[in-house]
């Protein structure tokens, strides 16, 4: 899948995101995201717009982290999606070994212009 072709469906939203980040393209990350966009940090500070993102996304990508989306349950709505799904993200430890943690984002995709993008992602949440 050609990741700045666009998402065709909800799931390949976040699988592009995933691979997007874990081969370092920050390009193809970002434009996974709307441009209105918000994703929620670990602290729970709400990040809004694209260009805001990209610094967060920037730090997935310095820190090396590997995204594998092991499991999507979507909902869709027409234009609107909801998605929760379960993540194994791995990262170098400061030590040189990897850290690995399970994730269960809940995410809102919505379908723009015939392609699925993050509206809404809170990666870390704990729901």
């Amino acid at each position: 899948m050609a990741v700045l072709s666009g998402a065709q469906t909800p799931q390949e939203s976040t699988r592009a995101f995933a691979a997007s980040i874990s081969r370092g393209d920050l390009d193809a990350a970002a434009y996974c995201f709307a441009k209105d966009a918000c994703l929620v940090t670990p602290d729970a500070t709400a990040v809004r717009g694209r260009d805001e993102i990209r610094p967060i996304l920037h730090q997935l990508i310095v820190l090396g982290s590997q995204i594998e989306v092991e499991e999507s349950s979507v909902l869709a709505a027409g234009e609107v999606a909801l998605g929760n799904e379960r993540w194994t993200v791995t990262s170098p430890g400061s030590d040189g070994s990897s850290f690995t943690r399970s994730l269960t984002p809940m995410v809102v995709v919505r379908q723009l212009e015939g392609v699925w993008k993050l509206a809404v992602a809170l990666p870390w949440w704990r729901g």
